[in-house]
């Protein structure tokens, strides 16, 4: 997942390397420790200027300022040694929380951490913050209620006593890397933030020889690298870099922070190569699954065995991950995750591929980065670049992708779009490059609801029948999400909805839910009982609303673009709104109709009146996944207008002649008010 500014500044988990200085003093809390001590001889010092550079951006800033971000790094000799250095600036009184403590996570299976300095500049002078005693270590776990344990422990530095415009500095080493990785692992550093940047450095250090691959985006510095006697060096120096505006709602493969990757040059066959002995040949399963995968056979057809396998995975096998040392990359035995029926994605993609191999089917993992997307073909190729594992299966000639963490899935497998993952490595000898994940033929994403508004008497209440039908993606959240939540819950917030719109009402029996799993679609049918929900002020109105349409026509935090813009993917939504006029009542409004289009969208909307029903119909279809900048202007103009007419009011005008007991009730309120006047005067 991508991280904050700070976070960034940790290092993922990296085997101890065994060094320890002689100065090195240590520190236990518990089970686990850190010490403190000076920064290795190889790291290049830097100052912090007793001035914030007058033409760099920031001079004005009153919110907050970071000084310095220094990277270190040495790679040579097979260790991994990484040394941080920041200084940064709370500007105003509000941010004193943030700028008071700082996190610094590492896993102390195989890194250590070694603290250098923490001080505190004030009027110009230096003071030493750094006290060891009140430094406090906790395994904390981040991930866990994502199901995910990974080992990390966080340091936790609290600083007494920091005031507006002190400048904090904090400098720290992490010795280690992970063995897994087997020098897979890459550096990177953000030239540009959300506060303004007055000099962001990184150096690496690399065995002599090396040669070194980067990739910058946004005009970051590319790197300078030097041949010395005892090390290739890369630095990459930048200096006074104004604050990145976020703007949110990017596509997964837009990086909004200028950023240098750099590493030592490798090939996507290389990482192939440290990715094949993680996943060895099973010979054996264990007996109950082997039955099963017998069953498997029998089924009529390859469709029919790839689907049943799947959703015996993906439905059986419930996702967690213990990512500690070499779990971080190397997959549990399949015939271990059958058995304890959990496992995190390179498990469970294990398990399925070895499983498909079984029912003749040909499999093997693929590579995945959900942070990068299809981004994943510009950066440096490495292994650390992945976080996520899904399954490449060849039925009948035809590519299927499977992400085995997935669950409640209907329909076939075959159908299933995974294009947002991008470019995707599969690990399989002789691969030399990404493979692009291309959406199937056959990819539906359809919500419709049909809402009907029936008049019970002459009470003013209202019977109102909502149905509701899901497709494809949308029918696999609907079924994952009821399958974990009650339907009396589901109803009780459905009724809340409506008595916010249309006052008091009761439910009229149960939910309806009807899943057609095969089909992938899921109906769920639900009726009110409205009291009063006609406005009745003279000109009786009712307010309706096309909820179908309202989360794929969400609008962005920020409308004024100059990034991409998701847009959330192909989808056809469809809302019906029919409502039966009342006896003796005639609609006040006419038929109309509009439509709306961009380059990702079109909509509609049609009001058709007859003699006993008015009907609104809103259609929308979304065509894409995202939009540059430059699209992004005009499509969200349309957008805002197109919401803008999901609200609706449909009035009416009551025909009093056919009514004398409220024609005369009427009449007698005229001439009540007339005599009133007549008295005031």
């Amino acid at each position: 997942m991508k991280r904050g500014f700070l976070a960034v500044l940790a290092v993922a988990g990296w085997v101890v390397s065994g060094a320890c200085w002689s100065a090195d003093v240590e520190h236990k809390r518990g089970d686990f420790k850190f010490f403190v001590g000076d920064a290795p001889a190889w790291v290049l010092k830097r100052d912090v200027p007793a001035q914030w550079d007058p033409k760099a951006p920031g001079l004005d800033d009153n919110v907050w300022r970071n000084w310095l971000i220094d990277r270190q790094v040495d790679r040579r000799g097979g260790k991994v040694v990484t040394f941080i250095d920041t200084a940064y600036e709370p500007i105003s009184e509000s941010n004193l929380r943030d700028a008071g403590k700082f996190t610094i996570e590492f896993n102390p299976e195989y890194q250590r951490l070694v603290l250098q300095r923490v001080a505190i500049r004030r009027d110009g002078a230096w003071q030493d913050r750094l006290q060891p005693d009140k430094i406090t270590l906790a395994r904390r776990e981040t991930d866990f209620e994502s199901d995910m344990a990974d080992g990390r422990v966080t340091a936790l530095i609290v600083l007494d006593d920091v005031r507006a415009r002190d400048l904090v500095r904090v400098s720290y080493t992490v010795e280690g890397a992970n063995p897994i990785l087997s020098g897979h692992g890459f550096d990177s550093i953000v030239t540009a933030w959300r506060s303004p940047m007055l000099d962001s450095h990184m150096r690496v250090l690399f065995d002599p020889g090396t040669q070194v691959r980067s990739h910058e985006n946004l005009a970051s510095p590319a790197p300078v690298v030097r041949a010395n006697a005892d090390s290739v060096e890369a630095t990459v120096d930048a200096h006074g870099s104004k604050s990145i505006i976020d703007e949110g709602s990017y596509p997964v493969w837009f990086d909004a922070n200028p950023r240098t990757q750099l590493g030592p040059a490798r090939t996507w066959s290389d990482v192939v190569a440290w990715a094949l002995p993680l996943y060895p040949e099973v010979k054996a399963l264990p007996a109950d699954l082997e039955a099963r995968i017998a069953q498997w056979k029998k089924l009529p057809d390859t469709d029919a065995r790839l689907r049943a396998a799947t959703r015996a995975v993906q439905d059986e096998v419930r996702y967690f991950g213990v990512e500690m040392g070499s779990n971080t990359h190397r997959p549990t035995a399949p015939s271990d995750t059958w058995a304890r029926r959990y496992g995190d994605c390179k498990d469970k993609t294990y398990l399925l591929s070895t499983i498909l191999a079984r029912l003749g089917i040909q499999a093997v993992p693929a590579l995945v980065s959900t942070e990068l997307g299809r981004a994943t073909r510009d950066v440096v190729p490495t292994a650390a670049a992945f976080d996520h594992v899904i399954v490449r299966a060849s039925v009948d000639g035809k590519t299927v992708w499977i992400d085995p963490t997935m669950s409640q899935l209907g329909g076939q497998p075959r159908d299933r779009d995974l294009s947002r993952y991008g470019a995707v490595l599969p690990i399989v000898a002789g691969t030399t490059d990404l493979q692009d994940i291309a959406a199937p033929a056959k990819v539906t994403r359809a919500l419709r609801t049909v809402e009907t508004y029936v008049p019970q008497g002459k009470d003013g209440t209202v019977r109102l029948d909502i149905e509701t039908v899901y497709e494809g993606e949308l029918a696999d959240d609907v079924r994952r999400n009821l399958s974990r939540t009650r339907s009396d819950d589901v109803l009780r917030n459905r009724a809340d909805y409506f008595r916010r719109r249309y006052g008091d009402l009761e439910s009229v029996g149960a939910l309806g839910l009807r899943d057609d799993r095969e089909r992938n679609t899921f109906v769920v049918t639900e009726s009110f009982q409205l009291k009063h929900p006609f406005d009745d002020a003279g000109k009786p109105k009712l307010d309706v609303f096309a909820t179908a349409l309202d989360d794929a026509s969400e609008l962005p935090r920020t409308m004024s673009r100059t990034g991409p813009l998701d847009v959330g993917g192909p989808g056809t939504y469809r809302h019906e709104i029919r409502v039966q006029v009342p006896t003796g009542w005639h609609p006040t409004f006419t038929e109309e109709s509009s439509a709306r289009a961009s380059k990702a969208f079109t909509y509609t909307r049609k009001l058709k009146v007859d003699d006993k029903f008015a009907t609104m119909i809103y259609d929308m279809h979304v065509s894409q996944f995202d939009l540059d900048a430059a699209q992004a202007s005009p499509h969200l103009a349309e957008l805002r207008r197109m919401r803008d007419e999901l609200s609706g009011v449909l009035r009416f005008q009551a025909d009093q002649r056919l009514d004398p007991k409220a024609r005369d009730a009427r009449l007698k309120a005229l001439l009540d008010n007339v005599d009133q006047e007549g008295t005031a005067q």
